[in-house]
């Protein structure tokens, strides 16, 4: 069965599908109740296709254009839902989302907006007001769909039949999986360092009070990779987002203030709000991270030296010197790194590349217990560090089973169960919506699998 699942087609996703040169003379190709597609909805869906699987000039299929055509009927249909069940998605809700897509979407371009807009071709205020509209649509279907499935469980028998039905030749191969822990010893810093620090935040903060420019401080000074170049700017949010201590700083802001120095686990902040719509926040900050002296750094390097020491000679095992030694928060847990792109223990290579290109390639051919010499490294927040990393399991590529993947399993188990789920509702609205598909696509697979007649939709 294909998978059913919303393309969310309102912004970020694709490059502007159409130019002078490469306009598409709109027409109506589908319909479902009161709502339509046109053929520019269909090609800018097949242009966020090839963005989302990142093959800009690839050629899309037929099946595929089908499967593309079924994705936007199905938000139609949950659009359309949503109206009968007088779902109600608010514009602040919008805007806080347009405004978190913008966030990631400008990260993605390197934290310049102005990229952003060269490559939509259109101002932010633009390219705002021209998503508005498909985003609460997508918003709204995200709903429906969400109330169809967030109910949706498993049972350990329901995994058990869904792998011994998988065809024998069609259970995926797991690739190579590491697991790795790591000690963490962060250099002191020094508290006339700190000291420093604070009192040049200070004089900024002073002067921007007095009337000069706080974001041209902010692209001088901060150490904010992501906001420097936007004079601190880090666009609307809410909260839950930021580091504790930097929202309840914000937070107290109104516009124009800006707060006292705050110290959070990235370094020491000045926070300037900009705006305020609701719980939704846009500020503007200057981070200056207090530095490690030369000496710090190499006696946080003896000390891990000293602690490979023991690792070799003592038999410790690794998860207990880490509990021990390690000043990382992961150390209650024996020092085990969290996936950040699954948060599970499991890397696989590509994800373990992404994370420590170094490690990877030190750990690659380990056998399971080594571990490295110190290493310097970048902590969560920013911060240099030095850590000693253990290969603590290492699963070769294997057919995926219920003993070694069952989790993995599971996820694709209860996966499975909402897709029938969806598929069912599908062939239930499809019988009392007015739907309608031009003739060009009559022999898609999907017309059967909603239980339309092949000409003309129904």
């Amino acid at each position: 069965m294909k998978k059913i699942a919303i393309i969310f087609v309102s912004m970020l996703l694709a490059a502007p599908v159409f130019s002078q040169n490469n306009m598409v003379i709109d027409e109506i190709i589908a319909s479902v109740g009161n709502y339509i597609i046109t053929r520019s909805d269909l090609e800018y869906a097949k242009q966020a296709y090839k963005y989302s699987s990142g093959y800009y000039t690839m050629e899309i299929d037929d099946e595929t254009v089908c499967s593309i055509l079924e994705q936007l009927l199905f938000q139609k249909l949950l659009i359309h839902q949503a109206e009968l069940d007088s779902i109600v998605i608010t514009d602040q809700q919008v805007d806080d989302r347009l405004d978190y897509n913008i966030q990631m979407q400008v990260m993605r371009l390197g934290g310049d907006i102005k990229k952003l807009e060269t490559y939509y071709g259109k101002s932010l205020a633009e390219i705002k007001a021209d998503s508005r509209d498909q985003l609460k649509e997508d918003m709204l279907a995200e709903e429906v769909q969400r109330s169809l499935t967030s109910n949706i469980h498993v049972i350990n028998q329901e995994v058990k039949d869904y792998y011994n039905n998988i065809p024998k030749d069609s259970i995926p191969i797991i690739p190579v999986e590491y697991e790795i822990a790591h000690i963490v010893k962060t250099p002191a810093i020094s508290d006339e360092e700190k000291i420093h620090v604070k009192e040049r935040l200070e004089e900024y903060r002073t002067r921007s009070l007095k009337g000069e420019n706080f974001s041209t401080f902010a692209r001088l000074y901060s150490e904010d990779p992501g906001s420097a170049a936007k004079g601190g700017e880090i666009g609307f949010t809410t909260r839950g987002t930021l580091y504790p201590e930097f929202e309840a700083a914000a937070y107290a802001l109104r516009p124009g203030e800006i707060s006292p120095v705050i110290e959070t686990e990235a370094g020491y902040h000045i926070i300037k709000m900009l705006e305020r719509r609701g719980e939704s926040i846009n500020v503007a900050h200057i981070l200056i991270k207090p530095k490690p002296s030369v000496e710090a750094l190499v006696a946080a390097k003896d000390y891990l030296d000293s602690i490979y020491q023991v690792l070799k000679t003592n038999n410790m095992p690794f998860d207990s010197a880490a509990r021990k030694y390690s000043d990382a928060p992961d150390k209650i847990n024996g020092g085990m790194i969290i996936n950040p792109y699954t948060s599970s223990h499991a890397f696989q290579k590509e994800h373990l590349l992404e994370y420590d290109k170094s490690v990877a390639y030190t750990i690659e051919n380990f056998s399971t217990g080594n571990f490295t010499r110190p290493i310097a490294t970048v902590n969560d927040a920013g911060n240099q560090a030095y850590q000693i990393v253990c290969l603590m399991a290492k699963r070769e590529a294997h057919t995926a089973n219920l003993i070694d993947d069952y989790e993995k399993i599971k996820n694709a188990s209860l996966e499975d169960k909402k897709q029938k789920t969806l598929l069912k509702w599908i062939k239930n609205k499809a019988k009392y919506t007015h739907i309608r598909i031009n003739d060009e696509f009559k022999d898609c697979f999907f017309l059967d699998d909603w239980g339309l007649d092949q000409n003309n939709g129904k």
